[in-house]
């Protein structure tokens, strides 16, 4: 005869202790109210210790563990409840460095220099030239501001008069054309389609953001013992700097941005409405794409030798083949979704108008990199100019 049936829902704090049918079972919680964690000479707390000690038949919901499996029994594995990463939205990039945006640093580095050395090279071959010729030479500055203004696509002024200068202009002009052409789709697309900070996808990510901090709630059970017990040194950095709070908290820490929540995937999917979407269906965070898989996965635990445990892994099995498990879950995530939703305060939500925008007018906002850079061609001119008349005094 089944003696008592230790329910999972160990972080309630009121106790549950109902006799169900006198003659059958016993539902009742872990006098310590925990999971399940070794205590060091051998023995466990919570769920598994009173499986171990065979003070219950069987438990709901554990997630297993090899450790686990030396000291109780388990059914068949029925659901995956990974962790995932829960980040705030990633925020566009700032306006003011539109202009440099189209290309990578690397590209702005390879032409900056061989606009420099192109026009040194088309001084060289006019100096020589004048040496064969008697002819006047162009100077190096005049060479210099001609390569530039042919990048900038300026009309030059004066062409060279010797056939090797001819070629290495007409060369110049082909490859300015070239890539004046690709920085000017490339500057439209970004005015358009604003560009935006890489999201959170990874633990690795988490740990090479600058100044960016993560937190959980209280690490319970498998969820303390993946992140205490792990050899990966990303797991393990992530796990010292780890903050404790409460998923609501942890939440707006996330909104107001440089924080990340650490969380099982089952609790994001079943406050998944409250969390991600508004009643417009934008997105106000954003979810990593990796997932990193609890231990073996979710099952019933039971005392060693109990005699029903490959029946109960059967009729899992049936469950699951018949599709009524996935379908179990979804309704209790509908039920609750439509249970927030009718609770929730609408007039604190808004559209967020941009993104779902079809055209773009450029404003301000957009072009202010052009006018820092007259700002700084303004400041450099006044230098300049100040530097005239010094020398002249």
């Amino acid at each position: 005869m089944v003696r008592a049936l230790i329910i999972s829902q160990v972080s309630s704090a009121r106790r549950t202790h109902r006799t169900l049918s006198t003659s059958r079972y016993e539902l009742r919680e872990p006098i310590d109210e925990k999971w399940g964690t070794p205590v060091g000479d051998g023995n466990w707390t919570g769920i598994v210790g009173t499986l171990q000690h065979q003070q219950a038949d069987f438990s709901l919901d554990l997630t297993l563990t090899e450790s686990r499996s030396r000291v109780m029994d388990y059914s068949r594995v029925y659901y995956q409840d990974p962790i995932v990463i829960v980040s705030p939205k990633p925020t566009p990039l700032p306006r003011h460095l539109a202009l440099t945006r189209p290309f990578e640093g690397e590209l702005w580095l390879v032409v900056t220099v061989c606009t420099f050395v192109l026009g040194i090279i088309l001084w060289l071959l006019q100096k020589m030239w004048s040496w064969v010729s008697g002819d006047r030479s162009a100077s190096l500055v005049s060479t210099l501001f001609d390569s530039w203004g042919m990048l900038l696509m300026k009309p030059i002024t004066e062409i060279p008069s010797n056939m090797n200068g001819q070629v290495l202009v007409g060369w110049w002009l082909l490859t300015c054309v070239i890539i004046t052409t690709a920085y000017r789709s490339s500057f439209i697309a970004h005015l358009s389609v604003q560009s935006k900070y890489p999201p959170i996808n990874n633990f690795q990510d988490l740990l090479n953001r600058d100044g960016w901090s993560w937190g959980s709630k209280a690490l319970l059970g498998t969820v303390f013992l993946y992140f205490n017990q792990s050899s990966d040194p990303d797991i393990q950095n992530i796990f010292r700097k780890m903050e404790i709070s409460s998923i609501e908290d942890s939440l707006k820490r996330v909104l107001a941005g440089g924080f990340s929540l650490i969380v099982v995937k089952i609790r994001v999917k079943v406050q998944a409405a409250e969390i991600f979407f508004d009643q417009y269906g934008n997105s106000r965070y954003q979810l990593a794409r990796t997932e990193y898989p609890i231990f073996g996965g979710n099952v019933w635990g039971f005392r060693q030798g109990a005699p029903f445990t490959s029946q109960i892994s059967k009729m899992k099995q049936r469950l699951i083949e018949a599709g009524l498990l996935n379908l179990w879950l979804d309704d209790i995530i509908k039920i609750q979704t439509e249970l927030k939703n009718a609770d929730r305060n609408t007039e604190e939500l808004t559209l967020n108008s941009e993104e779902n925008s079809n055209q773009v007018v450029l404003g301000l906002d957009h072009l202010q990199g052009g006018f820092y850079l007259l700002l700084l061609g303004c400041f450099l001119a006044f230098l300049a100019f100040v530097a005239e008349i010094i020398t002249q005094c």
